[in-house]
């Protein structure tokens, strides 16, 4: 009987976790969802202001490029599975910064402190961090205690 409710008790507590990421990557979802989406700097370059949703995912990048630092209403910043290990300081002056995502940016050995200095950011997204151990997710959750993470 113990282990029944155990069992039972156990389950909950995934099924909880797992819908409360489920909500948060909703809430990803739902707040880019609405804007045009860049998919190179060449094109987001051609109107930096105009840009809200940069796509650079999957592009092998070893650097944040600092072009992305003229696109002033950047609400939405994907740079999963880059080779990124660091985000520049000039990174907080993207200020209107709600999404980013960070999945399997293997090369970071953490969360980057500077994005406790982003005003407006909600979501930052760090699935595929097999090697981060659950004190790095911790630490994460207290740099950004306003954010949501996605682990």
């Amino acid at each position: 009987m113990k282990n029944t409710l155990l069992i039972a008790f156990l389950s909950m507590i995934c099924l909880t976790f797992s819908n409360t990421q489920a909500h948060a990557q909703q809430a990803y979802d739902s707040l880019c969802e609405s804007y045009k989406t860049y998919y190179t700097l060449e094109d987001a370059l051609k109107d930096p202001l105009a840009v809200q949703k940069l796509d650079l995912s999957m592009q092998k990048l070893t650097v944040l490029p600092e072009e992305i630092m003229q696109f002033k209403n950047l609400v939405c910043l994907d740079l999963a599975f880059n080779r990124i290990g660091i985000l520049p300081t000039s990174f907080a002056n993207l200020t209107n910064l709600k999404v980013l995502n960070l999945t399997g940016t293997r090369y970071m050995s953490k969360v980057p402190s500077i994005l406790a200095q982003m005003p407006n950011l909600l979501v930052v997204d760090l699935r595929e961090h097999p090697e981060w151990t659950a004190a790095k997710f911790d630490e994460a959750i207290k740099l950004l205690p306003h954010v949501t993470i996605i682990k």
